[in-house]
This record gives structure tokens, C-alpha cells and sequence, in this order.
């Protein structure tokens, strides 16, 4: 039997935002009954990632107000299910009413302001009905979200007397709604046959917003969830068509619209909870085993395909490992991070295929150096080979403000190359900068673009911070893989390129 990394190893070209089963070039190649086995267990697959997905943004975001009223989002949330649930809905439209409000969670989740001035997430019920709609829920799971603003909207059009009952919050926000409907927009809702439960679902909403209540929390749905999952991704499978179709992405991590949003802005997004626990578990060891790779003589002779680095500690003198490179394709577990989650997540930040491009693990021990202000574009020959990267750093250790994170400036990735010298930005430069630090938990996942300046300090911990960089270029601009480490072992040769890089960046003394 193939490996999930050996699959992913073949074609892909044939993916489509329609796609449930395996690629069509791996699943020609199987008889129908392994075809359907391939099928069920990708559709478990996204199952499982989609459930992971909303649990993370109900955990990690769940607890901050709900904008305007005495409670938090997951508060209200869960209470507007348990009133639908003792208003005998079927459980569909229970968690309808628990998700309804999940484009609030996904703006906060992507750190975007405030919209509506100050009381959450602009179009926050098309956000979220999209986003359900992508992660593989039902169709009336998606509408009930979509609508919910627009049950207010129509019964401050039909109810006069409706608009007072409303909190302050609440009237906040119809301004920015739309206002009261119109009498054809009244007309054009009616027509559709769930409109009732809409309006139901309204007077769900308005029950859940009691402070004393109990509080409950959202996993106590996880079986719900699946099997809302499960029966409307087979229907989909069946050729049965949805409002908004279930992403490709679905059975690793599908970013919002609302995080796509940060990425342009930012030029960097911090992503979490997108790696299983046991993957997390496990990466301490993967790291272990990258480490052990036999070394090649960088200056004369590279029998190994990876290439492996050493400097001196800055507090003892020790010898340390400090980087190892290209070894994502000759290790199965690195690999299937590589091309399956992190290549997902580019490929929709570049909005194309992402094809890897190059791919390092820093190895900073206690003492390990710095490396100063740079852009990574001027290291990765863009001159030569693609116009632009983005790198997914996979933390293996916590960041923190003592063992040298990350640190970058926010939205300047849209100034092109920066005045530096072989590689280093300008002081001058550097000193108007305003430098944000990624503090990161092992697991943690950052998307940067190759134009974004950023550094780090040295490590002045006892610990280790040891960091995967995974960086692709869109796969219209070609598999550059192996050119780039062929031009990058030539500068070496040629004693142009820095210690480590072909950049001179790099503030530790490397042996």
C-alpha cells in the first residue's frame, strides 16, 4: 500500500475545488474498489480536519466578548444551540444556531480590526457561511449562517415595533447590515422554503445572550459535526452540488478568507492548531533525526543531498549543529508535512499550485547567533529563478523573547528589494523599522513573504530553538528545487556566498 507521502508525491495537477477522492493519476491507476477505499478515507480525512478546525477557533478565540453584550462568543454561541434544541429543531439547525456566528471568531483569528465600528467582523455571516460551506458542512448549515442578519433585517422591516427590542450592539450593527429590507427584498427572501427557520433561528439568537446561564462548550457537538460532515461531503462525492463547494484544501487546513485577508496585508500569517497533536508530539524526535544525517565537506565533495552546518556557541565555545538543508524529500515524515499541509496552506496564499522550493532546519542551541536585517528574496537567486517565495517556518521548540525569535515588519513586503549589502539591509534602513516579535508554540506554523525584512537575535537561553523554514515558489514559474541547490552549492564553491547562505547574514561563527 502507498504511503500518504507517496501519494502526495504524484500529479496533482488535476486537483479541482470539486475533488474528494485521491488525484486522478494515482486513482486511475487502482482498481474501483481501492478507488472507493481511497475515497472513504479522504472524506475521513476532512471529516477530521474540518472538526479540528472549528474546535481550534472556538478554544483559541472563543472566550473574548461578545461585541456589545455581557458574555463571550462561545457563550452565546452554544446557549442560541440549546435554545434551538428545546424549540425542537432537529439537530441540523442546532448547529446551525452554534456556528452562526463563527465569521466574528475568524476575524479575530486573523488579528484584523474591528469593523462596524468596533463590533466585529465586517460580513461576518457571508465570512462564516462560506467558510462552513469550504470546511464540508450542509447546505442549511451554510444559509442559516448567511442569513442570520438578514432575519434582523427583515423583522425590523416587518415588526415595527422589533427594532426597539434589540440590544445597543445589536442596532450598531444593522446600520452597517444594511438597515431594515425593503419591501422587494422582504418578497425575494420569502420565496425560499428554509426562510421560517431563519426566522426561528432569530428568536434562538436573542434567547442566547443570558450571562447567567451555565456555560457549555462546543465539543460536546463533535459527533454532530461529523456526521453533518460525513453525509453531506458523500453527497457531494455523489455529484450532488452545494452553494459554496467543498475546498480541495478541506482535509488538511483551509484558511479564511478572513486570514487571506491578513496575509495580503501583513505579509505574514501566524497559523495554529493545523498540525495533529500526535505530529506535534513527534517533532522534537524529527528534528533529533535530521540532526544525526552524515555530513557532507561543503568545500570539496557532496555525496549527500542535504547539507549540514556547525558553528561555535557564543556563550561556551561549543560546537553546535546550525542548520541542516534539503532533506524533505529524502524523509517520509518531513515530507508529509512539507507536501501536504504546508504546501496547502501556500497554495492558497499564492492562490496556485506551490511547488517546494527550498527547505532548511535551524538548529539554534544556547550561544547559537543572530541573523541580521534581511530579505530572503536576495538570497534565493529571484534574479535567476522565481520572481517570489513564501517560507512556512514549523516551530519544533517555543520562540521566546530569550532564544532569538523571529522577528519581522509588518507590510513591507510591498516595497521590493530593499537597499542592502550582500543581502544585509541598510542600517539606516533597518533603524525605521518597527519590528514585531513571533513568539510560537511547538506546532505553530508562519507563512512570511520572501520580500518581508526580518532577524533574529542570538540565543541567550539554555535552550535550544530549533525551527523548520519550508519555502515554495509558484509552480507556474517551475520545479526550481534542485537548480536552486545547484546554484547555491556553486556560490559556495566559488567563496561568494555567506557562511551558511548566499546571503552574508548570518551572525554566528560557523566551523
Amino acid at each position: 500500500m502507498l504511503s500518504r507521502f507517496a501519494i502526495r508525491a504524484t500529479s496533482t495537477a488535476s486537483r479541482s475545488p470539486l475533488l474528494l477522492s485521491a488525484p486522478r493519476s494515482f486513482a486511475s491507476a487502482v482498481p474501483e474498489s481501492q478507488n472507493e477505499a481511497v475515497t472513504a478515507r479522504t472524506i475521513d480525512s476532512k471529516v477530521e480536519s474540518s472538526v479540528r478546525r472549528v474546535l481550534s477557533i472556538f478554544d483559541r478565540v472563543g472566550d473574548s466578548d461578545y461585541i456589545g453584550e455581557p458574555m463571550s462568543i462561545t457563550q452565546h454561541s452554544v446557549q442560541t444551540a440549546h435554545a434551538a434544541a428545546k424549540g425542537g429543531e432537529d439537530v441540523e439547525a442546532q448547529l446551525s444556531c452554534l456556528l452562526h456566528d463563527v465569521g466574528h471568531l475568524l476575524g479575530q483569528e486573523a488579528g484584523n480590526p474591528m469593523g462596524m465600528d468596533g463590533c466585529g467582523t465586517e460580513d461576518h455571516e457571508t465570512v462564516g457561511a462560506e467558510f462552513l460551506g469550504h470546511l464540508g458542512f450542509s447546505d442549511t448549515v451554510s444559509y442559516l449562517a448567511r442569513h442570520h442578519v438578514n432575519a434582523k433585517r427583515y423583522l425590523c422591516a416587518r415588526e415595527p415595533n422589533y427594532y426597539d427590542q434589540l440590544t445597543e450592539a445589536s442596532k450598531i450593527t444593522l446600520k452597517h447590515q444594511g438597515g431594515p429590507m425593503s419591501e422587494e427584498e422582504c418578497l425575494e427572501v420569502e420565496k425560499d422554503p428554509r426562510w421560517p427557520l431563519v426566522l426561528r433561528m432569530r428568536t434562538y439568537d436573542e434567547a442566547g445572550k443570558d450571562p447567567e446561564m451555565e456555560p457549555k462548550q462546543p465539543h460536546e457537538y463533535i459527533e454532530d459535526m461529523k456526521a453533518n460532515l460525513r453525509q453531506s461531503l458523500e453527497a457531494q462525492e455523489a455529484g450532488g452540488e452545494k452553494m459554496y463547494p467543498v475546498s480541495e484544501f478541506a482535509s488538511t487546513y483551509v484558511l479564511s478568507s478572513e486570514q487571506l485577508e491578513a496575509w495580503d496585508r501583513d505579509g505574514y500569517l501566524i497559523v495554529k492548531d493545523a498540525l495533529p497533536k500526535e505530529t506535534v508530539a513527534n517533532l522534537d524526535r524529527m528534528a533529533n533525526d535530521i540532526a544525526n544525517l552524515p555530513k557532507s565537506d561543503k568545500n570539496n565533495d557532496f555525496p549527500h543531498p542535504w547539507l549540514v552546518h556547525d558553528e561555535k556557541s557564543k556563550i561556551d565555545g561549543a560546537l553546535n549543529i546550525c542548520r541542516v538543508e534539503n532533506f524533505c524529500k529524502s524523509n517520509e515524515e518531513w515530507g508529509d508535512i512539507c507536501f501536504g499541509v504546508v504546501k496547502d496552506l501556500v497554495s492558497q496564499a499564492y492562490r496556485e499550485e506551490a511547488v517546494l522550493f527550498k527547505d532548511k532546519l535551524n538548529y539554534k542551541g544556547p550561544g547559537g547567533g543572530n541573523f541580521l536585517c534581511h530579505q530572503d528574496a536576495t538570497a534565493y537567486a529571484t534574479e535567476d529563478l522565481a520572481s517570489r517565495h513564501i517560507s512556512v517556518m514549523v516551530a519544533v521548540d517555543a520562540a521566546t523573547k530569550e532564544n532569538g525569535p523571529l522577528q519581522i515588519t509588518a507590510g513591507r513586503h510591498k516595497e521590493g528589494i530593499i537597499k542592502n549589502e550582500h543581502g544585509v539591509v541598510a542600517p539606516e534602513i533597518e533603524a525605521e523599522m518597527d519590528f514585531i516579535e513571533v513568539l510560537t508554540e511547538p506546532g505553530d506554523l508562519v507563512l512570511f513573504d520572501s520580500f518581508l525584512p526580518h532577524r533574529s537575535d542570538a540565543n541567550m537561553s539554555n535552550g535550544w530553538r530549533r525551527l523548520a523554514y519550508l519555502t515554495f515558489n509558484m509552480k507556474s514559474e517551475g520545479d526550481l528545487h534542485e537548480r536552486y541547490y545547484d546554484k547555491k552549492i556553486e556560490v559556495m564553491r566559488s567563496g561568494d556566498a555567506g557562511s551558511i547562505s548566499i546571503n552574508k547574514d548570518f551572525g554566528g561563527d560557523v566551523v
